[in-house]
């Protein structure tokens, strides 16, 4: 009898055992296939909290702000009066500055100098009433220094393209010197200088290539404004000194008539053009 006692007790601890072994097997089990879903969280070390990415550099302000330019203006000028025909041609270099003071904003300056060669064909009376035809070949170089600002009126093609007006001042100073010909009678006779100034309204149209350049075009054709010019005068033979004042109204829709005519007028009908740089 107390072998069957031993018997059943042996039986028992040794389906305990297998019970308790069956059981961490499925526990195991289980943990494995929660860990590969998910479900629970294994111990991971620590990030070094004094490790910190280094933030990507932007560009300085004074970099998105401050930008500089260059244009030029090339063109063939005509102009037809009743005793007088010009042809020529000239050629204009105009560095600039400037700060973008808003998004849509720009305050600048613009500084530079200019190249024209021109052949004027003088016809008048003589005391006979015979008509004299006298040529004359002038070569003249000038300076300019013009401040201006900028709006930005509409964008186009996600902001390539910016359509703009521009209000600018302008001074300068003409040199001419004859070079062929008589100027004796004519619009240079003693003329040493003469002084420019005034100042334009007119529409730009900017394309944006990138961050770094923008071509942008003067559509001067389309100018409103005042100019003024004083010209300075030397007598050869006195060296007596006197000066005669120009000016005129600058309306694109009186202009776009002289045009029409065949009269051209130099700097009104060029179409500047140039590049923005951003640094």
């Amino acid at each position: 009898m107390k072998k069957f006692y031993w018997f059943v007790a042996l039986a028992v601890l040794g389906s305990a055992s297998l019970a308790a072994q069956n059981d961490d097997h499925l526990a195991d089990g289980l943990t494995s296939v929660a860990a590969i879903a998910g479900e629970t969280e294994t111990a991971t070390t620590p990030q070094d909290s004094t490790t910190v990415q280094t933030p990507t550099a932007e560009v300085p302000l004074w970099k998105q702000k401050l930008y500089y330019g260059y244009n030029f203006d090339i063109y063939y000028h005509h102009d037809s009066r009743s005793h007088q025909k010009d042809n020529g041609w000239s050629i204009a270099v105009t560095p600039e500055i400037g700060w973008k003071l808003r998004e849509r904003i720009y305050l600048g300056l613009r500084f530079g100098g200019s190249y024209q060669d021109l052949y004027s064909t003088y016809t008048y009376e003589a005391l006979d009433g015979t008509e004299i035809s006298q040529s004359l070949r002038v070569q003249q170089g000038s300076w300019e220094v013009a401040p201006y600002m900028r709006y930005r009126m509409k964008t186009l093609f996600d902001g390539k393209v910016g359509i703009w007006m521009e209000a600018h001042l302008y001074a300068g100073m003409e040199f001419p010197r004859v070079t062929d010909g008589i100027a004796l009678g004519t619009d240079y006779d003693g003329l040493k200088h003469s002084i420019t100034y005034g100042f334009q309204l007119s529409p730009v149209i900017t394309y944006r290539f990138n961050r770094k350049s923008t071509f942008q075009i003067f559509f001067s054709i389309l100018s409103l404004g005042y100019s003024g010019t004083t010209f300075c005068y030397v007598d050869p033979l006195t060296g007596e000194r006197r000066k005669e004042y120009t000016n005129d109204v600058i309306i694109f829709s009186g202009k776009l008539r002289n045009l029409i005519a065949n009269q051209f007028t130099p700097g009104l009908y060029g179409l500047r053009f140039g590049v923005q740089k951003n640094f």
